[in-house]
């Protein structure tokens, strides 16, 4: 955190103009795209802070210098830091970050509101139907078929965005019956690639709106901490 804070004063010097790194202000690292270089988040605090040379920063390292990239999405500076965490899900190569009520992702350049990116259209039928018969006890608990039919919607619908094709959600819905033969050789490869998109669940704990976005809220701050 030390090194995270040494280079957030400089990185917010250039980027607000303002010099110094006022006390109860913090940064850390945190690799967004876990490629092994950090990224730094910064909280430069300021009594009555107007968003703009105060509140929230995400430094993103692109080539050999850092870039800011939450100035475009309204309201970002000032969500306050326990509304903020990271997603199990990548975007574009970043993983997501819940931003209060909004998640956000990655567009390639910057964050931006993750409702803004087009969803595919994949036919869910049987990959639901297949789910709910995976995750349903045979002498089910009262409201268990609820919880069952979250948690499948949210995987699909995380599936609709995270670019699964036809043919992959096909692959993942056959992989849950009892019979599925599992690919070998050169399928094999394709078939691991496959794995490591996140099988979901849906706690009860989680709100409607935590299910619906297919989160499952990890405090950058935690999680920067623990590595350290």
């Amino acid at each position: 955190m030390a090194i995270a804070q040494k280079m957030a004063a400089g990185l917010l010097e250039r980027q607000t103009g303002s010099k110094g790194f006022p006390p109860t202000s913090f940064a850390v690292e945190v690799d967004l795209n876990l490629d092994g270089f950090p990224e730094i988040f910064a909280y430069r605090h300021k009594p009555d802070c107007d968003g703009v040379h105060c509140g929230n920063f995400l430094f993103v390292l692109e080539g050999d210098s850092y870039q800011e990239v939450l100035g475009d999405i309204p309201g970002a500076r000032l969500v306050p830091q326990d509304k903020i965490g990271l997603s199990a899900f990548k975007r574009n190569g970043f993983l997501d970050i819940q931003s209060d009520q909004m998640m956000i992702g990655w567009d390639g350049k910057r964050y931006v509101d993750a409702s803004t990116f087009p969803a595919s259209s994949l036919d869910g039928a049987a990959f639901m139907a297949a789910c709910r018969k995976s995750k349903s006890n045979e002498q089910p608990a009262e409201g268990e078929a609820e919880r069952v039919s979250a948690a499948c919607e949210c995987q699909f619908n995380r599936f609709q965005v995270t670019g699964f094709t036809q043919p992959d959600l096909d692959t993942y819905t056959a992989s849950l019956g009892e019979n599925f033969e599992y690919p070998t050789g050169a399928k094999e490869i394709a078939w691991q690639a496959l794995l490591r998109m996140p099988r979901m669940s849906a706690p009860a704990a989680m709100s409607p709106a935590a299910r619906a976005n297919g989160r499952r809220p990890i405090s950058i701050m935690a999680t920067s901490r623990s590595r350290s």
